[in-house]
């Protein structure tokens, strides 16, 4: 997706699904009259930092996109983009209202309305950065509702068992490999170091500049070949993926547990959900301010797309509920 901003002659230029929409330094340079001696300066530069930003997550859409993530890119720009422009004129509005000595003079100069106004001024610059924040990790999750590539194994992932079965089968090559180098380093008796790169190779397949880093490392101390460590910890990975693949199936194959709860926030329904991989809970209204906090506290964060109040289904997680069954003194029937 090519730029949506441009900023030309002194006018940004946006073009979106909803249409072009236009800003000009002159447009906007009165923000800046009681706040600079250049105010036109930093109208431009307000409008060359407000297309960087749109410019940016539309990068950002369009990388997603090349990566494999199913987005709507012109929606996803336009929406961000509306969005974008709304608080930055609101943040121009804010910094309209301040003031410096230098431009306006120290006589009656509003010291403490000032510094209120200049404060506001500045949590609205913040909303921008965090808009901008917040909207790449929010589109992100769209793209690749299951993680983005690269990124751990989510167990809500519908492919989660077959992913980490293949990944403990990578590791499990790479163990079988690493122990096969060692084993050919140690049959070289001669301990010449053309043999045991030669060792290498026939056992691996390697490249001879591979084998040499793995047969003379850079550091002398690091030793040949690879240290018990990484066996050990190669070994180690493989126990606990194992250990989660079980988990996983586990949850599958129990599938939906629910179970209802009388509490002081009222009758409150427990599912174990074991194709989302999470451990919801249901109130029947919004819970008060208390309740949520003894919620938080516990882990368990609101999920509007699910309506619920959720984590991850693990023993932790079941134990958690249980914190927050006592925290809210549940009522005997």
């Amino acid at each position: 997706m090519s730029s949506i901003a441009t900023f030309i002659d002194g006018t940004l230029t946006v073009t979106t699904e909803h249409g072009t929409e236009t800003i000009s330094v002159q447009d906007i340079s009165h923000n800046w009259n009681a706040l600079s001696h250049f105010p036109e300066r930093r109208a431009s530069m307000e409008l060359g930092a407000l297309a960087e930003r749109l410019n940016s997550f539309a990068d950002h859409v369009q990388g997603l996109i090349e990566m494999g993530g199913r987005l709507d890119a012109v929606s996803e720009v336009t929406e961000f983009a509306s969005r974008q422009i709304s608080l930055t004129r609101r943040s121009w509005a804010l910094e309209s209202r301040c003031m410096s000595a230098f431009i306006v003079g120290p006589a009656k100069f509003p010291t403490e309305r000032n510094r209120k106004r200049m404060n506001s001024a500045d949590k609205g610059q913040e909303l921008i950065r965090e808009h901008l924040t917040k909207a790449k990790r929010a589109v992100e999750r769209r793209a690749f509702p299951h993680g983005m590539p690269g990124d751990a194994i989510r167990a809500n992932n519908p492919d989660a068992p077959e992913l980490i079965r293949e990944k403990i089968e990578r590791l499990r090559a790479n163990h079988s490999r690493m122990k096969a180098v060692n084993a050919a380093i140690r049959s070289v008796k001669s301990g010449d170091e053309a043999e045991m790169i030669e060792a290498v190779i026939d056992v691996t397949g390697f490249t001879r500049a591979t084998a040499a880093k793995i047969v003379c490392p850079i550091e002398a101390w690091m030793g040949r070949g690879f240290p018990g460590y990484m066996l050990s910890g190669e070994l180690a990975e493989i126990k606990r993926l194992e250990g989660r693949l079980k988990s996983i199936e586990r949850n599958r194959e129990r599938g939906e547990v629910e179970r209802m709860a009388e509490t002081t926030a009222g009758p409150l329904r427990i599912v174990e959900n074991g194709d989302a991989a999470r451990v919801q809970l249901f109130f029947e209204g919004k819970p008060t301010a208390g309740v949520r906090d003894a919620l938080k506290s516990n882990g368990f964060r609101w999920a509007p797309s699910e309506g619920a109040w959720q984590r991850h289904l693990n023993e932790n997680g079941r134990w958690a509920v249980e914190r927050v069954l006592k925290a809210l003194e549940p009522v005997s029937a």
